[in-house]
């Protein structure tokens, strides 16, 4: 197999063997059903993952074509499709997931998947109760019902383009880099994703983001500016940022996008970067 797969110096499994493929996803995820079509005996799958606290990114391909029938899990996972043809069916919805899309699969909702032969992708999953602790805390509202996510992005929406051209860049880090890695990084990545998720895709909550008050004036961008270079040596949280500044962490996350081309997250690295903290 080649050594040039995303996330090789993650392996999870190698194998032909349908069986072994399908336990190994029960380790970690779900035990689906897997059925090499055509009556094709074996596999040549390769899956990778790299797994932080709250999430993991997965590089995956079968080598043939193959059907998939999931069960319901505790996680969100975003399909970000790199190469070949495939579809998902979520209910009575039907994606397409051809390269340059992408597509959720809600917690608690089992899905089905087609994949041709040469289908590759990556998968990033988001753990369903932090996801859910992240909605509640951007929105300052109770969720009483579960988070259902819309299977089809809203490829015209600036975070869902964001994210979805962020995960293979996520990849290639993670491809070159060597664990473990600094602690203020992985909770700035993840922060990112779940923001960018919950900010970019349809959800049965999205009526709290969208009565949102409009964007942050330029002053509370730069006062977030000036808080987070006091305290470029730390994590730092959106919600931190909001509360300093008096406005919402959606009019906050957006106002720095509007107004200065890039997120906090990437005026905390670069802050960072300027210190000598980013190994730290």
């Amino acid at each position: 197999m080649s050594s040039s797969k995303p996330l090789d110096n993650f392996p999870f499994v190698r194998s032909r063997s349908v069986e072994e493929v399908r336990e190994a996803m029960a380790r970690v995820y779900a035990k689906p059903l897997l059925v090499p079509v055509r009556g094709i005996a074996e596999l040549d799958a390769t899956i990778n993952r790299c797994h932080l606290p709250h999430t993991a990114l997965l590089f995956s391909s079968y080598g043939v074509a193959v059907e998939l029938d999931y069960p319901t899990t505790k996680f969100f996972s975003l399909l970000v499709p790199l190469r070949g043809s495939g579809e998902m069916s979520c209910g009575r919805t039907e994606v397409a997931l051809p390269p340059g899309t992408s597509a959720v699969a809600s917690a608690g909702v089992s899905h089905k998947a087609n994949y041709g032969a040469d289908y590759q992708h990556l998968i990033l999953q988001i753990d369903a109760d932090v996801l859910t602790s992240k909605l509640a805390s951007m929105t300052a509202a109770a969720i009483n019902e579960p988070l259902r996510i819309a299977p089809q992005a809203n490829v015209k929406h600036p975070a869902a383009q964001m994210l979805q051209q962020y995960i293979p860049l996520l990849a290639d880090t993670l491809s070159a880099a060597d664990p473990p890695f600094p602690t203020w990084w992985i909770e700035q990545t993840e922060q990112l994703l779940m923001t960018l998720l919950l900010f970019g895709y349809r959800h049965n909550y999205s009526h709290l983001i969208e009565q949102d008050a409009p964007n942050a004036a330029p002053w509370h961008v730069r006062r977030a500016e000036e808080y987070i270079e006091a305290n470029a040596d730390r994590a730092l949280s959106l919600e931190e940022l909001a509360d300093l500044t008096g406005v919402s962490a959606f009019s906050l996350f957006s106002s720095f996008r509007k107004y200065r081309g890039y997120s906090p997250w990437a005026f905390h690295a670069q802050m960072r970067l300027k210190r000598g903290l980013a190994s730290r």
